[in-house]
Formats: structure tokens, sequence, C-alpha cells
């Protein structure tokens, strides 16, 4: 039975033509029948392939199967290249497996030439024609070649009048650009009641059902580049798993002839084009700041969990490229600053790592860059053939986000930025939405930043909450800087108690700094102007010029801890886990590393130089990154023999006193 929801085109590439016939077809994977391998029989073939699909590891390759009274042959369907030649005499058994795999046409072959030792099993699903006739024409050739017979002709005339008929009853799919796209569905929009409980039941109740349509449309966006994204990843594997087979072919091959089946791996192992390699990473991006849009609207699986998702793909892309140059140089489209933060805030160590190796072109986002610098609008192009409203795109932050004063692009779609608490809808059909209830934190003890995620606070500074779903609180200071602060070291605190705790507060919430230096006038909101950004700048310095004597007075008084004392040799460490980046970059200078070296792990911290390992430095860094290994396999060895010395001299130190001490004793 065809199935109707497989593809529906039919081709020019399916044809009769007197004595060769010809077929497109999808490779689905080739096993050599041997027992070791527990394959001993067809059956046991066809069990391995179903496991295989179940698992989600059979990687589809097109090509051409073209049947003459002589042979079989495989073609490439671009090149029309002869990927195979199989001899009607080497082809021993065909059969059809129907219904059984995700592939429910699927047409195996069982082939053996007088050099193989074992025959192979090639497994072809016939997805333009059905694998019955396929299957008919092949016996019908092999039996005409077995048995000196001609039944061939009359098995290709009924074939005919079946391609015929199945021709004539398959409806084309519609062309319509602006329906909504067949896709997996992985994510979706919460239900419709979610999003009207975010809209003021005072307004047009017809806004809504508008929000939830924005919502949905994004999500069908996300779901298109994760489906796009999955595609070529599976390409990735499917290259990366037939380079292994020739290679283990070439390794058992006595003599340089290409042997059976290698046509067809060597096509497989083709890997993607440098377009393609660009396609993805720039739909990753956009995969990142619609995942930063939509957290708040889906669920199972939540933002923050197809984050962690897309890191896998990421970091295989990475090492395909064999370098970071290519995923540093995709700039379009830019990432939002909300995208940034979000990332910022969910990475796992490794992942941040894997971040910060992008550099600027995903670290930083579009509002940071130079208008000159900004990329221009990126439209992607998905395979199923959807083409989104280009307005969509237009409108995005990460398209409209600029430095300096806001453009009139930016300013008009933050007022119908759909995702928060919008609750009207204006005659020209753009949201306005209502001032949001706002939560504050107030500190209670002093805390320094250990890194660029992270913000550095005061003793009883308040500051306004923009997370709080996490361990670490995203928190923004009065200059309008953010970070990250752990949630245990705050007290959340209310606008009410705010004005309670300082009657000078006014109703629209102004920041409260332990510095005096900080006049009361100074609200959250980020800085209007270059004056205003200098001005924010001089006072944060201010703020932490104030920290850190007030850190650094609370330790010229320290309470009675015991402290490790050590010894530094005569020979300093150049790099510990404690290094900043510029550090490690002197450091890899030092070593005498290439500048691309460098400049590609120049960004990172020692912490972090120190978590990668061998392959990851290598799929960065090419041929020098088993250098950069051994270096800091090395590094890591000098610092924990320091560290031993040190703590086998503290153990030495007190021995004495205690031998010192027991003298004293016998003296009295």
């Amino acid at each position: 039975m065809w199935h109707s929801e497989q593809r529906k085109k039919y081709s020019n590439s399916n044809f009769i033509m007197q004595e060769t016939s010809q077929y497109h077809v999808q490779h689905l994977s080739t096993f050599i029948m041997d027992k070791t391998e527990s394959i001993a029989t067809v059956d046991d073939a066809v069990k391995k392939l179903i496991l295989l699909d179940s698992k989600d590891k059979i990687w589809t390759q097109e090509m051409l199967l073209q049947v003459s009274d002589k042979a079989i042959k495989l073609l490439d369907c671009d090149t029309m290249e002869e990927l195979e030649n199989f001899p009607l005499p080497t082809v021993h058994h065909s059969q059809t497996v129907l219904n059984k795999l995700r592939y429910p046409s699927v047409l195996l072959l069982v082939c053996q030439d007088k050099e193989q030792h074992k025959p192979d099993i090639h497994f072809f699903h016939c997805d333009e024609v059905e694998a019955d006739i396929v299957h008919a024409d092949i016996d019908s050739a092999l039996g005409d070649n077995k048995n000196g017979k001609n039944m061939r002709p009359q098995t290709l005339k009924m074939n005919q009048e079946k391609m015929k008929r199945q021709r004539e009853t398959i409806i084309p799919p519609s062309e319509s650009k602006g329906s909504a796209p067949a896709v997996k569905g992985r994510v979706a929009a919460m239900d419709m009641k979610s999003v009207e409980r975010r809209v003021s039941p005072q307004q047009d109740p017809e806004s809504y059902e508008k929000l939830a349509q924005y919502i949905e449309k994004d999500v069908q966006i996300l779901n298109c580049a994760l489906d796009d994204i999955e595609i070529f990843v599976a390409r990735l594997q499917k290259a990366a798993e037939a380079f292994a087979q020739l290679n283990q072919r070439n390794k058992s091959r006595k003599n340089k002839k290409r042997g059976p089946a290698e046509g067809m791996l060597t096509l497989r192992a083709k890997p993607p084009s440098e377009v393609e390699f660009i396609d993805s990473l720039q739909k990753l991006k956009l995969s990142f700041n619609l995942l930063a849009k939509l957290k708040k609207h889906i669920q199972n699986p939540s933002a923050s969990e197809l984050v962690h998702f897309l890191f896998g793909p990421l970091e295989l892309v990475l090492q395909s490229c064999g370098s970071p140059d290519l995923p540093r140089s995709i700039i379009s489209p830019h990432l939002s600053r909300d995208a940034v933060d979000f990332l910022r805030g969910h990475l796992t160590p490794k992942e941040m790592t894997i971040f910060e190796l992008l550099g600027d072109g995903w670290t930083r986002p579009r509002a940071d860059w130079p208008r000159e610098q900004c990329a221009p609008l990126y439209i992607p192009k998905f395979r199923n053939g959807w083409e989104p409203p280009v307005e969509l795109f237009r409108t995005s932050p990460w398209e409209t986000e600029c430095s300096g004063p806001m453009s009139p692009s930016s300013s008009e779609y933050r007022k119908k930025e759909f995702f928060g608490s919008q609750s009207s809808l204006s005659s020209n059909g753009s949201f306005t939405a209502p001032s949001p209830i706002r939560k504050y934190a107030k500190i209670r003890y002093h805390f320094v930043a250990r890194n660029a995620n992270e913000l550095s606070v005061l003793q009883d500074e308040v500051l306004e909450v923009i997370e709080d779903d996490k361990q670490w609180w995203k928190l923004r200071n009065r200059s309008g800087q953010a970070g990250y602060v752990p949630y245990n070291i705050l007290d959340v605190i209310t606008p009410e108690e705010l004005r309670v705790m300082d009657p000078a507060y006014s109703q629209s919430y102004k920041g409260s700094s332990p510095s005096g230096s900080l006049g009361r006038g100074d609200s959250f909101d980020m800085p209007r102007s270059p004056r205003d950004k200098d001005i924010r700048t001089q006072q944060m310095d201010e703020v932490n010029d104030e920290l850190l004597k007030r850190i650094t007075a609370s330790k010229s008084q320290p309470q009675a801890r015991n402290f490790k004392v050590e010894r530094h040799s005569t020979r300093a460490i150049p790099l510990s886990f404690n290094s900043s980046p510029a550090e490690v970059a002197t450091w890899l200078n030092g070593k005498g590393f290439s500048k691309p070296t460098v400049d590609c792990l120049g960004v990172l911290s020692g912490a972090q130089l120190f978590s990668l390992e061998k392959d990851e430095l290598k799929a960065v860094c090419g041929d020098e990154g088993a250098r950069v290994y051994s270096q800091i396999t090395v590094q890591k060895a000098q610092l924990e023999k320091s560290r031993g010395d040190s703590e086998l001299q503290n153990i030495m130190k007190r021995q004495k006193e205690k031998i010192a001490s027991a003298a004293d004793v016998k003296k009295f």
C-alpha cells in the first residue's frame, strides 16, 4: 500500500525506456553478512535495520537505481556519475520490506562478486515508485539472465501501466508560501488561556488572540529552524559514519581498485558545502534569539532545555569545521541583548567555553555594534519551502536594537513587543504594554563578581529583579548594569516596603545605594545619551571603588581562620586556574603558539582553558591543539606540585612547633 504521507513528487527521474529503467531511491544502509556482526541471514539484516531506525540512526542518501538486461547501476542524482555497477550474476537476491520502518516501501539487494569473501546487503527506500514495482523489474531481469528467457519486456509493460496510474492519482502538494509549515512540532506554545491571562480584561477582547497568533508564528519559525538543523546534523553524522566504513574497507583491501559498495560510501562520506555550514550556523543563532523571545511562552521542553539541546549540534558543527574561523565569521543574524543575557544565565561551564570561543559575532549583542558595522536583515530559507512574513524578522529585536538613540523602527517594535505584560491593541495593530509590577531585592552581604556574567553588589543596596527562576537571580542596578547574583544573599522587597524604608522615594522607583556619591534621582533606566552613559560609568566606577575599599577594610581586620600559608617557589608559575584572559593570552604567547591559537584561546580564563579536552582543543586549534593540551597538562602538574610542596611545608612547620612546645614543657 502506497502511503500518502510520504513524498508526493513524481520526478522525471523515474522512467522505463526499452530495456533500461530508472527509479529515484534513497539508500538507507549497507551491511556485510557476517556472523561475527550477528548478521547470518537476510532476516538478521532486516532486524538490524529496524533497530537502527528505532534509534534514529538511519541517514538517507538520494541516488538513482538503473536496471538493464546486464547490470544494476547506482548513479549520483546531480552529476549522473556511476557510483556502483552490479552485474546481474553478482546480485544473488532481491526482496521488499514493507511497512516495518518509518520508510514504508523498502527494497533490499544481496550482492557478492568473485573477490568478496562475504556478501553485502543493500537497503533502499523507494520513495517515488513503489518497491513492489522496482522489485518486479529486478526479479524479471535476474530470471531472464539466469534462465535465458525474455520475460522482462512483459514485466516492464505492466510496470509502465502501474506507474502511469500512480502518477495520475498523486495530487500535487499546495505551493502556498504563507500557509503553516509541516514540521515535527517539537516546540509548542502554551494554550490560549495562558496567553489570555496576560491581557487585561478591560482591553480589546481580540488582543489576546492577536498576541497568540504572533507567538504561534514565532514558534513555527523556531520549529522550522530546529528541523533544518537536525537534517544538517544528520548529514554530518552520515558523512562521519560512511567515512569510518570506507577507512575500514580500505584497510582490509589488498589492491587499489575501488571495491563493491565503496562508490555509495564515497557519496555518503561527502561533507556538506560551506554554504550549508553557514546556513546551519545562522539558524542556530536565529534559534537562540527565538528561545530568548519565547522563554515565557513555551514548555515541555522549556527554552533553557532547548538551549542545552542546541549546544550539541553547535559543538558538532564546530568540530566538523576543523577551526572556529567559519563560525566566528557569522555575524548575521546578530543576537539580541536578551538572547545573550539568556545564554549567559543558563549555559553550563563547558557550553560557556564554547560560546566564548565563537567571538564577538555571537557574544556581542546587536545593540553593542556600531551602526555602520551591523549586518543586513537576515531572512532564513527553510527546506520545507515555507516563507514566513518578512515583517516578523524586520521588527525583531535582533534586527532593530542599535547603539545610541533608539531608531524609529526599534521604538515602534518596542511598542508591539508581544512577550511580557502586553494588553492593548492600538489602531495601527501594535500592542502597548502597561507598566508591569516591579520586584526588588535588598542585598544582605557584599558580593564581588568573578566573571562578566555576574554583578558586584554592596550590602544594603537595592536592585531591580529581572529574572528569579534559578539559584542565581538576574538583577539590574541604578546604572543600568545587569548581572547574576546568588539568591541566598538577598531579600525580596516590594515597592511599598521600599517607600516605607525611605519615604523620599517617588512612586516610580528610584534606586538605592549605600554610596553617598550617588544621587537619589538616578533610576534603573538605561542611559539615553552618550553623556548619560559616561555619567553612569563614572558612578559605577565609584561604586566599585567603594566596594573594593569595604572589602579591603574587612580583610584588614580578619577573623581567626586557618589560612593556608603558601611559600612561593623562586620560579613563578605563569598560569593558574585564577588567571584572567589577558594572562592566558600572555602565557600562550610566551609558549610560542601561533596568533590564530592565541586569538582563539586568549578569550578564556585559566579555569576555562584547563577544562578543555584534547579533542576539543584540536577541533578549535587544528594540529596545534595537541601541543596546547600537552603544555596545559604540564602546567597542571606544576600547579599540583606547588600546592603539594606548600602543604608539606605547613605540616613540617606544625610538627616543629609541636616538638618545641613539648621541649618547653619538659623544662618546667
